[in-house]
């Protein structure tokens, strides 16, 4: 390699000077900037952060370094390259999270926020933007916009993700820790194989090797408000969508879900209670899925999901999870890869739980709580088997493959189960690339994260 260009370290005085040096990356592939020809010495699949690298010694002629400190050490800004993709309907979203630095459990028993070395990370985020095409070569891909993004606004956000982290370790749980604990940032796996594991201080159950990182959603987050209005700096009012969801629902608790709807409405219900009702309630009170993302910032950067769930007189869930319907076409990722497995492992999972104490009936049941619940890596390791079974009888164009109770697969805890109209079952699952399924996890694993 041509060590020589990096004699010539760009220094840059100014945030204006550096964004006027950084727009003349548009339009650029990879291969153009490579001037030290990294790309031919290595790959994506083999080291992920290779782009980032070119970017680095090609463009901005720094030499590759491993240590904590901004890229851009004068002006306290952090260098990052990252994909996104174009969905069918012409949106976009980022391709992955992005994984800051490796989680000490040792260590951060005894950090506090500001002095983390997170925080270094945690301030002002050069992202140079490029379309992620699976059908190209990386040193194809196209570099098509840059953002300075000032991750200030979202300091109170990231300040309590740590503290929940953090928490998790005091408590002698590392191996329980799940990205859906927190709203932006993560604590992503970080292993070679599914098998490595490491220490923590206060229990003797090796945990997973994790790491900081800023979750997909919130990445798909800052672009999509790129794309909207490059300048608008928003403050969220809240720390997590649970606290979002207790704070509508808080003055509800114990209240049937009749006296709900009749209180909100200030009308008095007649006729038959619909089977939705308690997502009637959850809609008027919280906000429809599509109106959240306007009512408060927290919801553009975040991946959640909001259930309301009926509950046994114990407070067992009387129904599994579902969730929407499979497509056909999302099973050709091998599951690493997959949008299941970043869904599992991202999302933050709220239920709301309305419980009949005496065999009440739908819309007489009371408010009783609101759970988040989260899946700790083991579980999520649990999910890849029927996704796994899935995919080879899609591949395969067999229905009795299918990872169905009937076919010989008992005991999933992630279950193939049909969604819509009864009778359509599985019969024309190759039918349409969207099918009448739908993943659903169990009832003994809800029932498990209800009394975690």
């Amino acid at each position: 390699m041509n060590s020589n260009n990096w004699e010539f370290k760009m220094k840059f005085k100014t945030e204006k000077e550096l964004l006027e040096y950084t727009s003349k990356i548009k339009g650029k592939t990879f291969k153009e900037i490579d001037s030290e020809e990294l790309l031919k010495h290595t790959s994506l699949n083999r080291q992920k952060g290779v782009l980032g690298h070119v970017v680095e010694t090609g463009f901005y002629k720094y030499s590759l370094n491993n240590d904590s400190k901004a890229d851009f050490e004068e002006l306290g800004i952090e260098l990052k390259v990252t994909g996104y993709i174009k969905n069918k309907n012409g949106s976009v979203r980022a391709k992955e999270r992005l994984v800051l630095s490796k989680i000490n459990f040792n260590e951060i028993i005894n950090e506090t926020f500001k002095t983390s070395h997170v925080l270094g990370k945690c301030e002002k985020m050069l992202i140079i933007w490029y379309e992620y095409d699976k059908e190209k070569n990386a040193q194809d891909f196209l570099i098509t916009d840059y953002q300075l993004y000032d991750m200030s606004q979202d300091i109170k956000i990231f300040e309590n993700d740590f503290k929940i982290i953090k928490g998790k370790v005091l408590e002698g749980k590392a191996h329980e820790l799940s990205e859906g604990d927190t709203s932006y940032l993560g604590a992503c796996t970080k292993a070679r194989t599914s098998s490595d594991r490491t220490t923590q201080p206060f229990s003797d159950i090796p945990p997973k090797p994790r790491a900081y990182s800023l979750k997909n959603a919130y990445m798909t987050g800052i672009l999509r408000d790129k794309s909207k209005n490059p300048t608008l700096i928003s403050f969220s009012n809240f720390t997590t969508v649970e606290s979002y969801v207790k704070d509508k629902l808080t003055p509800y608790f114990g209240k049937r879900q009749i006296e709900i709807y009749e209180t909100i409405t200030q009308k008095r219900f007649s006729g038959k209670i619909p089977k939705n009702f308690s997502k009637m309630i959850s809609d008027l009170l919280i906000g429809k899925d599509k109106e959240l993302p306007e009512k408060d910032d927290l919801f553009k950067k975040t991946r959640y999901l909001i259930k309301n769930t009926s509950l046994n007189k114990n407070g067992t869930p009387k129904e599994r999870l579902s969730f929407r319907n499979l497509r056909l076409d999302e099973f050709e990722e091998p599951w690493e890869t997959s949008e299941w497995k970043q869904f599992f492992e991202e999302t933050t999972f709220i239920l709301i739980g309305y419980i009949a104490e005496n065999k009440e009936k739908n819309g007489y049941r009371k408010l009783n709580a609101v759970k988040t619940i989260t899946f700790s890596a083991e579980e999520i390791d649990l999910f890849e088997k029927t996704y796994t079974q899935t995919k080879l009888a899609i591949e395969k164009r067999d229905v009795t493959l299918l990872p169905l109770s009937t076919n010989g697969y008992k005991n999933y805890e992630l279950e193939l189960a049909p969604k819509g109209k009864k009778g359509d079952k599985y019969e024309n699952f190759f039918e349409n690339n969207t099918t009448k399924t739908c993943f659903m996890i169990s009832k003994e694993l809800i029932n498990k994260k209800l009394k975690e």
